[in-house]
């Protein structure tokens, strides 16, 4: 089983317990329990890096190989063209629509999120529910 990171709790658990993030005690309870490494996508790593107000740590976990990208964009634009265009509704954006690809290019996965109100509505394979860690 590998896990596949989003934006929220990556963040959550980067930053300082001081910075009052509802989210980050169970983000970084739940990462350091997780088995080694967790994936993720540049899209993510960029969102995350934004929040962060610096990639610094992001890097270092990447450098360590705790936190591990290859998400391929290139490969996969028509995939994720397709979803964007399935999710407008909603709308689904780029780091959303990566990690549903890396849940469709990998079928013992879950991702790890905060966005209930997306990713229980998103699908892979156009109909399978994506395995999900979501907080309480």
């Amino acid at each position: 089983m590998i896990h596949i990171l989003d934006t929220g709790p990556l963040v959550a658990a980067f930053r300082r317990p001081e910075d009052k993030d509802p989210f980050t005690p169970w983000a970084a309870r739940l990462i350091r329990s997780l088995p080694y490494p967790l994936f993720t996508c540049d899209a993510v790593l960029t969102e995350a890096a934004h929040f962060l107000r610096s990639p610094g740590k992001l890097l270092e976990a990447v450098e360590r190989g705790l936190l591990v990208s290859r998400f391929d964009t290139q490969a996969a634009s028509p995939r994720l063209r397709e979803l964007i265009k399935k999710y407008a509704d909603r709308p689904m954006d780029f780091a959303d629509a990566c990690l549903v690809c890396m849940s469709e290019q990998t079928k013992d996965c879950r991702i790890v999120t905060i966005d209930r109100a997306d990713f229980t509505v998103y699908r892979r394979h156009g109909r399978e529910a994506i395995p999900l860690v979501l907080p309480d």
